[in-house]
């Protein structure tokens, strides 16, 4: 009944709105793709779709977290590249922890495998943002 009300609901949600309920800021919502949006909305609520589209953009946004990544380490001094690769790594570990928990909370089947797609999305969205600030 839960997967039911959720796959209603967001059938019913545009891409802007959806993201707002799940604690997108709006400087995220900028660093999604035209195609994820495009995505989003042809998969009219279908389950198995947004998770493709999620999964799909998620693997773009990571290959930007990694060339953020490769841009700041060759400007770090040595003892900072160090301190920011121990970070990474450490964040890794949060991020993969905090999107399981999502996972659980979620209570199981294909919404709990959009909610972890989503968060995984969510913070390297917000990572890639934070790596680009960092001097």
């Amino acid at each position: 009944m839960k997967m039911l009300i959720l796959t209603a609901a967001l059938a019913t949600l545009t891409v802007p709105a959806m993201l707002s309920a799940q604690g997108w800021t709006p400087a995220q919502e900028r660093r999604l793709s035209a195609a994820y949006d495009a995505c989003v909305k042809a998969a009219d609520g279908v389950m198995p779709d947004l998770i493709q589209c999620t999964q799909e953009e998620h693997a773009q946004q990571d290959a930007r977290l990694n060339q953020a990544y490769r841009m700041v380490m060759p400007h770090l001094s040595a003892s900072r590249r160090t301190t920011l690769r121990t970070g990474q790594r450490a964040w890794i570990r949060e991020r993969d922890r905090t999107c399981q928990r999502a996972w659980s909370d979620a209570g199981g089947g294909q919404a709990s495998d959009l909610e972890q797609s989503s968060c995984l999305l969510r913070q390297t969205v917000a990572r890639t943002m934070w790596l680009e600030r960092y001097r």
